[in-house]
């Protein structure tokens, strides 16, 4: 009996080691594509910016989506050193930023591209030094305000070993982490809902308008790429932030850690917007 029960333990582990390599091979997999096809994509972006030297409040905004996933992409070469290694060998404070430097990318990011959906949805135009003051005013909410908390207060809680990163789980249970993931939850959620209803309505009665010839018309061509950012909120946020609400939950039940690679998966899912500006430079969004 004691044999089997041995036999049965090693075999129970090597299924979970087996088990941790795959996913940890996925975030490797993942960070990869990110890294080579962003880089491809800022660097022909910015290109082809540089070329126009338009001033319009949509190249401001696609400006600063570059500086963004810039950022992003300058964060990467750190995790997917861990992942390969399994060892953090760069201090807790680098740690943290590259931590902090994923979620400031994807809500900073999800804020400009609702800009976009809304400004092309009902039409807007924005003048440059409009766009300029409120796009200077994210910076400087997420630079000065949020970073500073997230670096200060984050991961603070409880002790972590130095060799190990992106293992803040047990801050789960302090009721203000809790309380501000799940605000963040809702709020993306509900503004993703919302305006992927409002964009299927307008593209609906445009195709009843426009119909058969639809494909002829600039307002549907244009509805037709607005909702790419649309798209891209869906596939790239909203997975993580569904699950994120079962590991809220669940985390303290995840003792072999499963779970926190799997939303460490979903998370590496979120960087995959960075991708966009290869769509821009294919032409599927202009």
């Amino acid at each position: 009996c004691d044999i089997l029960l041995t036999q049965q333990n090693q075999s129970t582990i090597r299924t979970m080691l087996d088990t941790s390599d795959r996913l940890r091979s996925i975030l490797i997999i993942l960070y990869s594509i990110d890294l080579a096809g962003g880089t491809l994509g800022v660097l022909v972006m910015s290109r082809q910016l540089f070329r126009r030297r338009s001033q319009s409040a949509m190249i401001i905004i696609i400006i600063n989506l570059l500086v963004l996933h810039t950022l992003l992409l300058l964060s990467i070469p750190f995790r997917l050193s861990y992942y390969v290694s399994q060892e953090w060998k760069f201090g807790t404070f680098t740690c943290k930023l590259v931590s902090a430097t994923i979620y400031l990318h994807m809500y900073t990011t999800f804020t400009f591209y609702v800009a976009i959906i809304i400004m092309r949805l009902f039409q807007l135009e924005f003048n440059k030094c409009y766009t300029t003051i409120w796009v200077t005013a994210v910076w400087m909410l997420g630079a000065l305000v949020i970073a500073p908390v997230f670096l200060s207060y984050y991961g603070t809680s409880r002790t972590y070993p130095s060799s190990q990163c992106f293992q803040f789980q047990k801050e789960m249970e302090e009721m203000p982490m809790v309380v501000v993931n799940y605000c963040l939850i809702g709020v993306l959620l509900a503004v993703c809902g919302l305006l992927t209803i409002i964009q299927l309505s307008v593209m609906c009665r445009l195709t009843v308008k426009y119909w058969p010839e639809i494909n002829s018309h600039v307002e549907f061509r244009a509805q037709a790429k607005s909702f790419f950012f649309t798209l891209v909120t869906i596939v790239c946020f909203t997975p993580h932030h569904v699950f994120r609400v079962y590991y809220i939950q669940n985390f303290h039940l995840d003792k072999d850690h499963k779970l926190l690679t799997y939303n460490e998966i979903f998370l590496a899912l979120t960087t995959m917007c960075c991708l966009d500006m290869l769509c821009f430079i294919a032409g599927i969004a202009h």
